[in-house]
């Protein structure tokens, strides 16, 4: 187990691999002026991104493919991502949703770049980049927390939820199908799931 100290208490934690090394970097969104912070695993450096409003929600991912994390937000507001690409830079909008949606994106069908998805009660709708068509599924309750990760190691994210009240992990593999519950954390805790290498 490691343990260090990065952001402020009100930071939205984003971890995930910014700088292409295959290592989860440590990451937060400010609501307060709308800045992210990036601690580079590749060098220990600190970027600093100011992308998106205080209303905002993130929503990071490797929308286009390059192996790297793009900085993106969900607005509500607008029902729409909003994106940097981190291969070149350029803005990409995206109408998905509706207000009231959490948004849940990561690549879901394993083509090698991340899917627009939104939680909305206890369904899934994800944008399947393959294909642009949606896959619904029904997963667990509308008040868990949503922690998508590949847990079965087979390249795909698979849906999943933390539920508070009682420190435990719904994870449905997206190799089978089949339910897999861990129960890791207490009331209070923040599920951070990612991938983390030495």
């Amino acid at each position: 187990m490691s343990a260090y100290t990065f952001g402020m208490n009100s930071d939205k934690v984003m971890p995930a691999d910014y700088d292409g090394d295959g290592r989860t970097n440590a990451a937060v969104f400010r609501p307060s002026n709308g800045t992210w912070y990036i601690l580079r695993s590749s060098d220990a450096g600190v970027t600093y991104q100011q992308f998106g409003f205080s209303t905002d929600t993130p929503a990071t991912a490797d929308f286009d493919g390059d192996g790297k994390a793009d900085i993106g937000v969900w607005r509500d507001s607008s029902a729409s991502f909003y994106s940097i690409n981190s291969s070149n830079g350029q803005l990409q909008t995206v109408n998905y949703g509706q207000s009231g949606d959490v948004p849940v994106c990561g690549d879901y069908d394993g083509d090698g770049r991340a899917d627009y998805a939104l939680k909305r009660g206890n369904q899934w709708l994800i944008r399947q980049s393959s294909n642009l068509q949606t896959q619904t599924i029904t997963w667990e309750q509308a008040a868990d927390k949503a922690v998508p990760n590949d847990y079965d190691g087979d390249g795909k994210l698979d849906v999943a939820v933390w539920r508070e009240s009682n420190g435990t992990w719904y994870i449905r593999n997206s190799s089978t199908g089949a339910l897999r519950q861990v129960a890791w954390g207490m009331t209070g805790d923040i599920p951070v799931p990612a991938l983390y290498r030495r």
